[in-house]
C-alpha cells in the first residue's frame, strides 16, 4: 500500500514532463480554457460533390460556410445539425472577403448537400492526470502522440473519453440542444478531492453536477474508471459505483481498466502497479458484484477490460448474450470478439489442409501468448500448420507494458529478427496505423518487413483473418480485405 498522501493538492509537473508535453505541435489543439461553443463560425469548405444540392447552388472549395439558415456553422457537428433542412440559405465567404446567401434545395432532408468541410481541430486536455500515458512517453515516438486532447465532439463521434472539466455552460447547453449522446466520461472517483487529485488539478466541475445535467437532458454516457491500487480502489471503488449506477439509464455502462505504467515514470507520482496478485484478488471481490449487477439490470453495466483476466491467467469473460459491448476501445470483450467467427475459421482450416507443413511464427505481446491457443490447435489439427507465438517484451515502453496495441516497430522487428527459419510472420494488426501503416515509434510496416526474407503480414481482424493470412501466406486461398472489424475500430483511428 502506498503512504498516506495529501490529496488536497494536486502533484507538480517537473521540467521533464513538461519538455516532453511540449514536443506536441501546440497548433494540433485549441487551449482547454475556450469553448468550443463559443468559437466563431467559419469553416473552410474542402470539397464541393459534382452535380450535388451544393454545386447546384453554387458553391466552391475554399470558400468560408459561416452559417445556414442563420444558425453558426463552427465545425462538422454543427453542419450536419443544421443541415438537415431540406431547402437551406447557406451563408458563405469568399475568397475576397464579401459575404453572398446561397441557396441549397435538396430532394429530401435525408439527402446530403454534397459539402465536406475542412475537420475541426481537436481541444486540449487540461489535466495532468497522475496515470497520464503522454506524460510517459519516451522521446523517440511520432509527434502527434504528445497532443493530449479533451474534446466532447470527438467523445460523441468517435468514443473518446473525455473527464468533462473543459466543459463550460455553454458547451452543456451545445450538447444537450444537438442531442450529442452518448458520451465517453472519465470518472476515475466520485470523492473530488480524490478525483482531482488523480486529474492533476486544483478543481472541476463535480461528476455529481455532471450527471444530473445529463440525465436531465437525457444524454447517455459511457464512463470508465482508471483503476490505481490503493487510491481509488476499495471503499473509494464502491462509492464510485454506487453513484453511477444509481444514473442508469444514463449510465450505460461503467469499464474498470489498470494503470498502465511504463518504464519513464521519472518525475510522476509513485504509484503501485497491478500485479498477477492484485489482479486475481481485485477478480475474485468483483465477480459477485458484476453478477448482482447482471441480476439487476439484465445487462453487464460494471465491465473488467480483458487485461485484468490477462494479467491474472483467467480465462476471459464470454459475451455471447450481449455481443454489442460499449467499451470495445477500453478492451472490454477484445478476446471474446476476436474469437467470434473462430467457427468459420475452424471450417476454412478443414477446406484447405496442406500437404506440407507451414510453420507461422506469431509476434504476440507477452500476456497475449494463451489467447492464440485455440488458433494454434486448430491450424495443427486441421490444416497441418504449425502457428509458435512468439512473446515480445516492450522495451520501448518497458516490459510493465505487456498489451498488443503498445508493442512498437522496434521491437515487432527484434523479435522475428531473434525467431528465424519461419515460412511467414504474424504481426498484431492493433499496433499499426491504418492509413500509413506505422507503427508508434514512427517505424512502417516496410521497415519491420525487411527484417526477415519471409512474409510479415498484420493480421487485421478476428480470427478467420488470422487463418485466412495464413492460407494465403501458403498460396491456397484468398485473403479478403478487412474493410473494419471490431476488434481493430478503436487503433484504425489512433494519432
Amino acid at each position: 500500500m502506498p503512504a498516506p498522501r495529501d490529496y488536497s493538492r494536486p502533484e507538480p509537473l517537473t521540467p521533464e514532463i513538461r519538455r516532453r508535453v511540449n514536443r506536441a505541435d501546440r497548433n494540433d489543439t485549441v487551449p482547454a480554457g475556450l469553448s468550443m461553443a463559443e468559437a466563431p463560425p467559419g469553416v473552410v469548405i474542402e470539397r464541393v460533390a459534382p452535380d450535388s444540392p451544393a454545386a447546384r447552388a453554387g458553391l466552391a472549395p475554399g470558400e468560408v460556410l459561416l452559417r445556414l439558415n442563420g444558425e453558426p456553422i463552427r465545425d462538422t457537428l454543427d453542419f450536419y445539425f443544421h443541415g438537415a433542412a431540406r431547402r437551406l440559405v447557406a451563408d458563405v465567404r469568399l475568397a475576397d472577403g464579401t459575404e453572398v446567401a446561397r441557396r441549397i434545395v435538396k430532394q429530401s432532408p435525408e439527402e446530403h448537400a454534397g459539402l465536406e468541410l475542412r475537420q475541426f481541430t481537436t481541444q486540449q486536455c487540461g489535466c495532468n492526470c497522475v496515470f497520464c500515458f503522454v506524460h510517459q512517453l519516451p522521446d523517440s515516438m511520432r509527434k502527434s502522440l504528445y497532443i493530449k486532447d479533451e474534446d466532447y465532439r470527438l467523445s460523441f463521434m468517435q468514443g473518446s473519453y473525455i473527464t468533462g472539466i473543459t466543459l463550460k455552460d455553454a458547451d452543456l447547453e451545445r450538447i444537450a440542444r444537438q442531442r450529442l449522446s452518448p458520451l465517453y466520461i472519465s470518472v476515475h472517483a466520485v470523492d473530488e478531492t480524490l478525483r482531482c487529485w488523480l486529474l492533476g488539478i486544483r478543481k472541476a466541475r463535480p461528476v455529481a453536477e455532471l450527471l444530473a445535467f445529463f440525465k436531465r437532458h437525457r444524454i447517455q454516457i459511457h464512463t470508465q474508471i482508471v483503476l490505481c491500487p490503493g487510491h481509488n480502489d476499495g471503499e473509494q471503488l464502491d462509492a464510485t459505483l454506487a453513484m453511477l449506477l444509481g444514473n442508469y439509464p444514463t449510465v450505460q455502462s461503467v469499464a474498470i481498466v489498470p494503470l498502465g505504467m511504463t518504464r519513464w515514470r521519472e518525475g510522476l507520482p509513485d504509484l503501485d502497479p497491478v500485479t498477477p496478485d492484485y489482479a486475481r484478488r481485485f477478480i475474485a471481490t468483483m465477480t459477485p458484484r458484476l453478477r448482482e449487477v447482471i441480476d439487476r439490470h439484465g445487462e453487464p453495466l460494471v465491465l473488467l477490460a480483458d487485461e485484468w483476466y490477462l494479467i491474472a491467467g483467467r480465462r476471459t469473460p464470454s459475451y455471447t448474450r450481449w455481443p454489442d459491448l460499449p467499451q470495445l476501445e477500453n478492451g472490454v470483450g477484445m478476446v471474446y470478439h476476436f474469437y467470434r467467427d473462430f467457427a468459420s475459421a475452424r471450417r476454412l482450416l478443414r477446406t484447405h489442409r496442406l500437404d506440407r507443413p507451414w510453420r507461422v511464427g506469431a509476434v504476440t505481446s507477452t500476456l497475449s501468448v494463451p489467447v492464440l491457443e485455440r488458433l494454434v490447435a486448430a491450424c495443427r489439427d486441421e490444416a497441418n500448420i504449425e502457428v509458435v507465438p512468439l512473446p515480445t517484451v516492450n522495451t520501448v515502453f518497458g516490459d510493465t507494458i505487456h498489451v498488443t496495441g503498445l508493442l512498437c516497430g522496434k521491437d515487432l522487428r527484434a523479435t522475428i529478427a531473434a525467431n528465424p527459419g519461419f515460412d511467414q510472420y504474424l504481426l498484431p494488426g492493433n499496433c499499426l496505423r491504418k492509413y500509413d501503416e506505422r507503427f508508434l515509434d514512427d517505424m512502417t510496416l516496410e521497415q519491420v518487413r525487411g527484417t526477415a526474407d519471409a512474409r510479415i503480414d498484420p493480421v487485421l481482424g478476428g480470427a478467420r483473418d488470422f487463418v485466412e493470412t495464413i492460407l494465403a501466406g501458403a498460396g491456397v486461398a484468398e485473403h479478403h480485405v478487412v474493410a473494419e472489424h471490431a476488434f481493430l475500430r478503436p487503433h484504425w483511428s489512433n494519432s
